[in-house]
């Protein structure tokens, strides 16, 4: 008869009765012994050992080193691997050097100084990069009667870099506004009484718009800087015939004008049905064909900023500007144009131009907005 092999519970009670009872209350004996190395301990595994295969490793033994581990070898530097970051440094230097000797002495020769600086600084208003802003662009008339200079022209211009869109807003210099410590005067008197500040703060209480950059020229610096990039093509929207006052004649069409015809054709207003309102149009597309003259050929940059150094007077830096004339020589730029909404009005033998403040609200929101005014309200409203 085949006997059954005991169960492990069974081995166990009867290990545990063989074993002598301890006595409550006897020490409990307790032995410390070092651990067993592995070639005493094969005795207790309580599984079945398993034979290591022969491409396993050998298991290393207690008192066995422990092999040195292979140094790491550098990867050579492979020759020219900082080539490109140098080659750039030098382009970089190269820039900011050409920079402070062809632009530097520019941005010192038409920047505010004095007082007048001071002044300016505490008006504008900063701007974020690369997001639209606002610009003030002045033209000044110097006066041989001893009367002080005012601004003949008026222009706001909103300057959008991403988009590659600039909006000119044309103000009549004869606009009745409302001067602190003045009182009611045209707009063109603020440059006579507290120069381009007063200026600056005159169009922002007109128009309600934040001025982040101004810049003023005299009207004689126009033919320089014609002059200077080798003249312009005009379309002449409506014949000139003004012999009496300026003795410009002029058909209507494209029209090439060194500088001496363009700045009389920017003095213009006699003779035309809508009088001052049409010199303003006529401004615009002056400024508008020197831009695409300078966006088709930017080597005239320089030329054309040096011409101006000693008749312009701006708040701008030439790093302000190259980017933006560098974006308009890869892709022509859109440019809207429109003057503010009015009508004219003789008060006290004075003749004022009288802005429509509704429409001219109308008008701002719309040039905010990034699209054309002239589409909603422009100019004379009759």
């Amino acid at each position: 008869m085949t006997q059954r092999r005991p169960s492990d519970q069974q081995e166990i009670n009867a290990s545990r009765q063989s074993q002598p009872q301890q006595q409550y209350g006897s020490p409990v004996q307790v032995s410390y012994h070092r651990p067993l190395k592995r070639a005493e301990r094969e005795d207790e595994a309580p599984y079945p050992s398993v034979e290591p295969s022969a491409s396993a490793a050998p298991y290393p033994s207690d008192y066995e080193a422990e092999a040195p581990r292979p140094s790491r070898t550098r990867r050579p530097r492979r020759p020219g691997s900082h080539r490109g970051l140098k080659i750039l440094l030098a382009i970089v230097a190269v820039v900011v050097i050409g920079y402070i000797v062809v632009f530097g002495p520019i941005d010192r020769k038409v920047a505010f100084t004095g007082s007048e600086k001071t002044e300016v600084s505490s008006k504008i208003s900063p701007s974020v990069p690369l997001t639209p802003y606002y610009a003030l662009l002045l033209g000044s008339d110097s006066r041989d009667d001893g009367e002080p200079a005012r601004t003949d022209t008026i222009m706001l211009a909103r300057v959008d870099p991403l988009m590659n869109k600039v909006t000119l807003i044309s103000i009549p210099r004869d606009t009745r506004v409302e001067l602190e410590g003045h009182g009611t005067q045209k707009i063109n008197a603020a440059y006579a009484f507290d120069g381009v500040a007063g200026t600056v703060e005159a169009v922002e209480s007109l128009t309600g718009q934040p001025i982040s950059q101004v810049a003023i020229i005299d009207f004689n610096g126009l033919t320089q800087l014609i002059d200077a990039i080798g003249g312009i093509t005009v379309n002449v929207p409506v014949a000139v015939n003004d012999p009496q006052y300026t003795g410009l004649v002029l058909p209507a069409g494209p029209q090439q004008m060194d500088g001496k015809t363009a700045l009389l054709f920017s003095r213009v207003r006699h003779g035309f049905d809508y009088g001052d309102f049409q010199r303003q149009a006529d401004q615009q597309l002056v400024i508008q064909a020197i831009v695409d003259k300078l966006r088709a050929d930017p080597t005239l940059m320089p030329a054309a900023a040096e011409s101006l150094s000693d008749v312009l007077h701006t708040s701008y830096h030439c790093y302000d500007l190259i980017p933006l004339l560098a974006r308009m020589a890869v892709q022509s730029p859109t440019i809207y144009s429109a003057s503010i909404p009015a009508t004219t009005k003789d008060i006290e033998g004075v003749s004022y131009v009288i802005a429509d403040e509704s429409a001219l609200r109308t008008l701002m929101d719309t040039v905010n907005a990034g699209k054309d005014p002239s589409t909603v309200t422009n100019g004379l409203q009759l």
